[in-house]
């Protein structure tokens, strides 16, 4: 049997099936008397205390295995034991309704993953298994049951669960666990960026996987594809084994590339930089040999809180980022999160239809306020002249024109308060709606570079929501659609004489690349871990080659041809 699921974590394990059993509570609603108010809110406060203790000791664990970069994932734990959605919102139905912790915290569970799962963006659904897990680590302290640990496995499996979260991935011995499957979850998960770091296999969102698969079933992990083989048969063992030694091999190739050039074998040079989620994540420029930040999504700044972030929050963590990343240079975007997810904040009702609705810089622009602040302390951050500024879901040349008004009046303040910024500071644009691409032109001449997204250019041109379970199916980067909208905005910013980049997954992805490169791009953002790869085919590939490959791509007749084109190039690479 074959399965697809998403591809998390790359390359392939081989190995026996290893269940593990979902943790489930049978929480029953019990009244207490007013008398037994404080005992029950104690005994709350003393789990919380012991579960935040368990995360300062792996938080130890991780930085000393694995670095202070992932170590810091379980600061964002403690965050959610200590914040008031959790933490004050369980004591106070404690408290009014007098009923026991165990029934109050499971309600906050609940609450709050009713609120989450609405959501149209994939970060914040995965940030539901993250409060899951914290609250069942206090749920298990209460109720008093022991932790099924990971450290209990004393062979070489392939882990099988429903779901796996971090503080699962801390216990997993890399040489036992060589790596593990999922039914639910997605690329942004917590377990999967572990999962990356500690270079396991693994594919997620599998749905049902752990109903197909018996305790020692032979399993092939293909996390490159995202595709799982449950008792394959000899012939595909083989094939898989072989693929698994070209990697090994290509791994260790890839560890002398850090400090090298990206640039390919006719001289041609090509800008790689990364995509990072917090200013935690910017040491990922060094790390992998990254020419910069290409992409950083403030959004984790605004969400999960009751209040807007004041300026002076914001400037400390946008003068981070720039130090560290200096002297490369660190692309901010603006603030892209829907009305949906601020309705507490900024006093309005969440729209039904966000993805169409006030989002990006539309938001920003109902809000001046709130656009006015962050827009203040990213220019605060700019002293040392590498810090740029992108709009996210531009639409068209009015929008630009309106953000930029505002980047000016703020630019006057400052300069009227003698307040230090680079006033050369260069403003971008996110190119990732039809109507970006069809007003090109109009936008490339006001804007000083571009960065295609085609996590959303694809949902918006396709109609097609990527984490919808009933049609993510047809989200597809090689329709020929979605290609011509590439092909349109680099050649339209090209006739700008604009620099133009690409930031969204596509831009990780080794099949797309020499397409890519063909198709005019000299610039791509993704997550870190990408970078070693990417550069590595750069280096080993021609600028002619790409450009014959990009012209039999355009001239296919259909997707299915594309994908064949694609496919044969990738099987024909001798590296």
């Amino acid at each position: 049997m074959k399965f697809k699921g998403i591809a998390a974590s790359p390359g392939v394990a081989i190995g026996r099936a290893y269940l593990i059993s979902e943790e489930s509570y049978c929480v029953i609603k019990r009244a207490v008397g007013s008398g037994q108010v404080k005992k029950e809110v104690n005994r709350f406060k003393k789990a919380v205390g012991a579960v935040d203790g368990e995360f300062r000791q792996q938080r130890e664990k991780v930085a000393l295995e694995m670095g202070k970069t992932y170590a810091r994932l379980f600061d964002a734990y403690s965050l959610i034991l200590k914040d008031p959605l959790f933490y004050k919102d369980t004591i106070k139905i404690i408290s009014e309704e007098q009923v026991n912790v165990e029934y109050a915290l499971q309600t906050v569970i609940d609450r709050i993953t009713k609120t989450f799962s609405i959501l149209d963006d994939e970060y914040m659904r995965d940030r539901i298994r993250d409060v899951q897990d914290v609250g069942n680590r206090v749920m298990r302290v209460l109720l008093g049951h022991e932790h099924v640990s990971m450290l209990d496995i004393q062979r070489r499996v392939v882990l099988v669960a429903h779901a796996l979260h971090p503080s699962d991935t801390v216990e997993m011995k890399k040489e036992n666990v060589i790596g593990f499957v999922t039914d639910v979850g997605g690329k942004t998960s917590h377990v999967v960026i572990m999962a990356e770091s500690l270079e396991i296999p693994a594919v997620v969102g599998l749905k049902r996987i752990t109903r197909h698969v018996s305790p020692g079933d032979l399993l092939i992990i293909d996390g490159d594809t995202g595709f799982v083989h449950v008792n394959p048969d000899p012939d595909t063992v083989r094939s898989y084994r072989k693929k698994k030694r070209r990697q090994e091999a290509r791994k260790k190739e890839l560890v002398k590339l850090r400090d090298r050039p990206s640039v390919m074998r006719c001289g041609t040079g090509i800008e790689l930089t990364v995509n990072i989620e917090s200013s935690r994540e910017v040491s990922a420029v060094r790390e992998y040999g990254a020419a910069g930040v290409g992409l950083y999504r403030t959004e984790y700044l605004y969400i999960n809180r009751k209040e807007l972030p004041v300026e002076e929050e914001i400037y400390e963590n946008m003068k981070k980022v720039a130090d560290e990343c200096y002297p490369h240079n660190a692309v901010i975007r603006t603030v892209d999160l829907g009305a949906d997810k601020m309705s507490e904040q900024l006093g309005i009702k969440p729209e039904g239809t966000p993805f169409m609705g006030m989002r990006g810089i539309r938001l920003c622009l109902a809000y001046p306020g709130l656009f006015k602040t962050q827009l203040r302390a990213i220019l605060r951050a700019s002293v040392k002249k590498n810090v740029s500024i992108m709009y996210p879901m531009i639409t068209g040349i009015k929008e630009l024109r309106a953000a930029n008004h505002i980047l000016r009046e703020v630019c006057e303040e400052l300069d009227n308060g003698g307040i230090e910024y680079d006033r050369d500071i260069k403003t971008g644009v996110m190119i990732e709606t039809p109507a970006a691409v069809m007003d090109i032109e109009g936008i490339s001449a006001a804007a000083d570079f571009l960065s295609i997204g085609t996590n959303d250019l694809i949902q918006y041109t396709l109609a097609v929501d990527r984490v919808s379970d009933s049609v993510s199916h047809l989200y597809n980067p090689s329709d020929l659609a979605i290609l011509r909208m590439i092909e349109k905005a680099i050649n339209g910013a090209s006739r700008a004489g604009k620099p133009i980049g690409m930031c969204g997954e596509m831009a990780s992805e080794r099949l797309y690349t020499e397409l890519l490169i063909g198709m005019g791009l000299r610039s791509f953002s993704m997550s870190g871990i990408a970078v070693p790869a990417i550069k590595h085919l750069i280096i080993n590939t021609g600028l002619e080659k790409c450009r014959q490959l990009a012209e039999r791509v355009m001239g296919a007749s259909d997707t299915e041809e594309v994908m064949d084109i694609l496919k044969e190039n990738r099987e024909t690479r001798n590296f």
